[in-house]
């Protein structure tokens, strides 16, 4: 557990400073960018929710474009959300839009500047975040792509800790529901694949009936990271998935953003 104090505020208040430091020396990761060649919305922040979820003063929630950062429970979780809170909180910052203007969160969709540095590409060549591709909003994403590349050979944040996955206790399908918000890896067969195009989901369960069973969701956002159709790909194998598990309404869930998160066993 993370527990909030002056000691631990300073540690935070250093990180930035070495993140600031390294996002000044790092000329070759999108040296050429600058807000001032943008058209930006500027707008202040009333609260940081995690590490790429923020709030603004009219109340709507912005996702940080282009990046992943750490859920609860997860390494680098509290890094990443303090870096954010000393980083952009209570701050007026620059928000800049790709093409979309909301996920299907209703959340704005927005690279967020302070100070004429982007925070998403900060957050990635701090090893504070991923980098993720969610098209059709991919105007930096070389520029992130590049910045995770130094990040990995640095070995700062994330890539300084082994991954999640190697970590994570393997279950069966019928155990999820006691492992909720924990990072596992569940072992079963997919009996039954259905594909939502109207509102852009696919499922993977695990038993018929599916209801209070184990399911893997997988969003639209993400279908085109799939070699094939997921629901086709996956239909009637037997896996290891890997990822949080969470509850939606009685049923444990794992939502799956990248194809790493599934192999098939046969």
């Amino acid at each position: 557990m993370f527990f909030y104090s002056l000691p631990s505020m300073n540690k935070y208040v250093a990180l930035l400073l070495v993140i600031l430091c390294l996002v000044g020396s790092s000329g070759c990761v999108g040296s050429d960018i600058d807000s001032s060649a943008h058209t930006l919305e500027f707008v202040n922040v009333t609260e940081v929710i995690d590490g790429d979820t923020i709030v603004i003063s009219s109340g709507e929630r912005v996702r940080l474009i282009g990046v992943d950062t750490p859920e609860v429970g997860e390494p680098y979780y509290s890094e990443a959300k303090q870096y954010m809170v000393q980083r952009v909180l209570g701050k007026v910052v620059g928000l800049e839009k790709d093409v979309s203007e909301t996920d299907h969160y209703g959340r704005l969709l927005r690279y967020v500047w302070v100070d004429g540095e982007m925070v998403n590409k900060e957050l990635v060549l701090s090893g504070l975040a991923f980098s993720k591709t969610y098209r059709p909003d991919i105007y930096y994403q070389d520029i992130f792509d590049s910045a995770e590349i130094m990040a990995k050979e640095n070995g700062v944040g994330l890539w300084s800790v082994p991954a999640m996955a190697e970590d994570a206790v393997t279950i069966s399908y019928l155990e999820a529901g006691r492992y909720i918000d924990q990072v596992v890896t569940v072992e079963g067969t997919i009996v039954r694949t259905t594909k939502k195009d109207d509102s852009g989901i696919v499922f993977l369960n695990f038993h018929d009936p599916y209801e209070g069973y184990f399911t893997v969701v997988i969003w639209s956002d993400d279908w085109d990271r799939f070699s094939q159709d997921p629901d086709i790909m996956y239909g009637g194998k037997h896996v290891l998935v890997t990822g949080k598990v969470i509850e939606y309404k009685g049923s444990p869930e794992i939502i799956v953003e990248d194809p790493s998160q599934i192999v098939i066993i046969q």
